[in-house]
């Protein structure tokens, strides 16, 4: 068990925040892990989306299932709290210092069978984290990003939940109610049931950033050198499997079905006007036109490679596709 012990200040500076990789780190870490345990909603997930994991997530995977004691503490990055995008996260995650890095990755040990990318990054410093972030993306854009709406709105009833609990029985009720195992005592400090650890942490004044997450049924902390600490928790709503939820195309409705489909095949990859006409099912100069669009209006860039031109998202086109993911066919 852990004590978090709580001054006066620390309750009034602590807030929750929702945090996309959390829910990608509780959605891909093996059941084994030491505070993810049996989730229905994570097994439920994984068999839905296990067929898209693209290739290039493979060093991400690797890195967050190398040990099942603990993923490394550079993950569960800390960016600006509140309103917090992938984006944000994953520049957080690439300034990470070489010595952060290896210091974080010391509980791998020496052995020989350390996974690859474990090896890569005690080996090349923090270089080899531009394929864990690139593996982040595209897990993310390919199996969690048609469900994001709806987990973002289990996330926000949680929080809903606890602000009128703390609203209406006071901060400590509002902590004990995190996890059916966890106790508020009344000198001010919160007993969490987290594996491995038996000790008291003095949170100094610095608050605590709750963050729920959809997929795990365990409590996470992360304490030492956070600003402010962090505690990981379930979510105590109800809530169903996503891909239950019929949804409305935002990105169609914003741009035309036709261009919606367009820019998910450039997301899906940068491609000639030859492929992407392939890829939609339309002609060269349909797709062309399409993609002249697109361009002025800042969401691909466009080369000339010999004869051929190639097609890429820029920013605006991949927060257009984060924040508008393709609705999942019901089955």
């Amino acid at each position: 068990m852990l004590d978090l012990r709580f001054t006066v200040s620390d309750l009034a500076r602590t807030r929750f925040t929702i945090s996309p990789m959390d829910q990608i780190l509780g959605g891909t870490a093996g059941a084994g892990h030491h505070c993810v345990g049996p989730s229905g909603a994570r097994d439920r997930w994984w068999r839905r989306v296990r067929q898209r994991v693209p290739y290039q997530a493979t060093p991400f995977l690797e890195l967050v299932n190398a040990s099942l004691r603990a993923v490394p503490d550079f993950l569960a990055v800390d960016a600006d709290a509140g309103r917090r995008t992938l984006t944000d996260e994953l520049d957080a995650l690439l300034a990470v210092t070489d010595g952060t890095l290896r210091q974080d990755l010391a509980f791998h040990g020496d052995g020989r069978e350390l996974a690859p990318i474990v090896r890569d990054l005690r080996e090349g410093g923090a270089r080899p984290l531009r394929r864990v972030a690139d593996g982040v993306w595209a897990l993310f854009r390919s199996c969690l990003a048609p469900d994001w709406p709806d987990i973002q709105r289990v996330l926000r009833a949680d929080i809903a939940q606890h602000a009128r609990s703390a609203a209406e029985a006071g901060p400590g009720a509002m902590l004990g109610a995190l996890h059916a195992q966890a106790l508020w005592r009344p000198e001010g400090v919160l007993r969490i049931p987290v594996q491995a650890a038996d000790e008291e942490f003095d949170l100094g004044g610095r608050g605590l950033e709750l963050r729920p997450n959809f997929f795990l049924t365990g409590v996470a902390a992360g304490l030492e050198g956070r600003q402010p600490p962090v505690l990981l928790y379930p979510v105590c709503v109800p809530h169903p499997d996503p891909a239950a939820v019929r949804r409305v195309d935002g990105l169609a409705l914003l741009i035309g079905g036709t261009r919606a489909r367009a820019l998910r095949s450039i997301g899906r990859g940068p491609c000639t006007t030859t492929l992407l006409s392939d890829r939609i099912g339309l002609s060269p100069a349909t797709a062309s036109a399409h993609a002249t669009v697109l361009r002025a209006a800042g969401a691909i860039t466009t080369e000339r490679a010999g004869t051929e031109v190639r097609h890429a998202l820029t920013q605006l086109g991949r927060d257009l596709l984060l924040h508008n993911p393709e609705p999942a066919v019901r089955s």
